[in-house]
């Protein structure tokens, strides 16, 4: 296929425009992307500028200074003073309640250690030799209940003492021994009953306090051959003399 001159001619200008419209579609993207780059260096440049010269410093300082004006100078003296009054209070409230504790520690002593083994030794012996409650049928399971009761009362007394920060070294070492003493006692007592049950008795309690103790026997007499073998546990087991062994049969 043959192009006239004037086909040719034509063609030549039509190519020469399309490489014309391409050459200016590229330089423009490229101006573009060179134009934004600038302009991202540019705001770059000019908030470094701002920050060497102090200015954008002082504008923040203005945007705080706004946000506290703004806020109730008034309200804000009273919530601070609030805020004292109450640590004061709180300071105030601490201080008397140690004084208090310290009051009350002060006022204990040796003998109100003794007195709480004294009270809790007379309520278990009252309880376990009341010839009324040895007519009940659980008297055994009843007095034994009653008396661990009454010693973990007394336990929880002594803890008391023991563990408040405030009690002397004399009572806290006092309160101490006579816990110790307890928990002795109570697993010779133990080893005591499961002794004389051994010896033909059906069932029996034992009561150590100081030294005192007491026992009772499920039987329906005692005879002197009975009160020996009891008696002869307990002194093998124990220190007490025979004026501090208390023997009695439920009946």
């Amino acid at each position: 296929m043959k192009f006239s001159k004037v086909g040719r001619k034509n063609f030549v200008i039509f190519s020469l425009v399309m490489m014309l419209g391409l050459i200016g579609y590229i330089n423009y993207n490229l101006n573009k992307q060179s134009l934004l780059q600038t302009s991202s260096e540019l705001e770059q440049y000019r908030m470094t500028m701002l920050e060497e010269s102090g200015v954008l410093t002082d504008l923040l300082d203005d945007e705080d200074a706004v946000m506290t004006e703004e806020l109730n100078p008034e309200e804000m003296d009273t919530e601070k003073k609030d805020a004292e009054e109450g640590t004061e209070d709180l300071s105030e409230d601490l201080a008397e309640e140690q004084f208090d504790n310290s009051l009350i520690v002060d006022s204990r002593d040796y003998n109100e250690v003794v007195g709480l083994v004294q009270e809790t030794n007379a309520q278990i012996t009252e309880n376990i030799t009341n010839k009324e409650a040895m007519k009940s049928s659980i008297y055994f399971i009843e007095s034994k209940l009653e008396r661990d009761k009454k010693r973990s009362e007394m336990v929880s007394q002594l803890n008391d003492i023991i563990n408040n920060q405030l009690t002397n070294e004399e009572i806290r070492n006092q309160a101490l021994t006579v816990k110790m003493d307890m928990i002795s006692s109570t697993e010779k007592e133990v080893l005591i009953e499961n002794m004389i049950t051994a010896k033909g008795f059906n069932d029996t309690i034992v009561y150590l306090s100081d030294n005192t103790i007491n026992v009772v026997v499920n039987s329906d007499e005692l005879t002197e051959e009975d009160v020996a073998k009891i008696v002869d546990v307990i002194r093998r087991e124990t220190d007490i003399s025979m004026d501090g062994i208390t023997i009695m049969n439920k009946k």
